[in-house]
């Protein structure tokens, strides 16, 4: 099994989370407006978010289901569903509030 320092771990992560946030950058390199590449950021980082938590419940909904009468993993299932719920409305919330003050701006 290949183990890797926890140092290497976050510094894998901190690349992958700046190439989600200015890969946009580079899509919408064409347009001049400041609120499009806006737009564009924000609509990336709520697609990936919410695939992510698609994905969270998937994995919440099988170890509820698969708990067999185990209260620790019932209790981690109801956890993660409750937790990516709560992650979900305040990325919708988030893209909510930037539709509303780009629109003001504009």
């Amino acid at each position: 099994m290949i183990q890797i320092n926890m140092k290497k771990q976050y510094i894998f992560l901190s690349l992958i989370l700046v190439g989600i946030v200015v890969a946009p950058m580079f899509v919408s390199a064409d347009n001049d407006s400041v609120t499009k590449t806006i737009e564009a950021i924000t609509d990336w980082i709520v697609s990936i978010s919410l695939a992510l938590a698609a994905l969270m419940y998937i994995v919440g909904g099988f170890l509820w289901m698969s708990d067999a009468g185990n209260a620790e993993r019932s209790k981690t299932a109801k956890s993660i569903i409750v937790s990516t719920t709560i992650g979900l409305v305040v990325i919708l919330m988030a893209k909510g509030l930037i539709s509303i003050v780009s629109t003001l701006v504009k």
